[in-house]
């Protein structure tokens, strides 16, 4: 994901009320470790952003984007939905999200260390 690895400040603590709403929207999926997770998306990708907007700044955007765009929701509404037998192709996820946002997701699918066969499916937040 570029860009990444820009010189900028490192990982201020984030208020409680802005902590409360990315537990819901950005959760570390692979572990139980917010914090840590959210300071590595700064320092990797959101230093980058820093000319423009500070950290506060992007972490809210980041949650107005989720709030504007639920990808679960959007999913759900084309009857995308966990199922323990039915699959979908990367075509039939991207589409219904393509066609909510006017954009092309870049989703990728990670291995989950909790289970041997099944993924996670991954997005990144950007606002280009």
């Amino acid at each position: 994901r570029k860009p990444s690895n820009c010189n900028g400040s490192q990982f201020k603590r984030l208020p409680p009320q802005l902590i409360s709403k990315l537990k819901i929207s950005w959760p570390n999926v692979e572990s139980s470790n917010d914090t840590k997770f959210w300071e590595g998306e700064w320092n990797k990708h959101g230093t980058c952003s820093e000319q423009t907007i500070n950290q506060l700044q992007y972490f809210e955007r980041c949650y107005e984007m989720w709030k504007s765009h639920n990808i679960t929701e959007i999913l759900k509404n084309a009857s995308i939905v966990p199922h323990p037998t039915q699959t979908w192709t990367y075509s039939d996820i991207v589409a219904p999200i393509k066609a909510a946002t006017k954009r092309t997701p870049v989703l990728r699918c990670k291995p989950d260390p909790a289970q041997n066969k099944n993924g996670l499916l991954s997005q990144q937040c950007t606002s280009t």
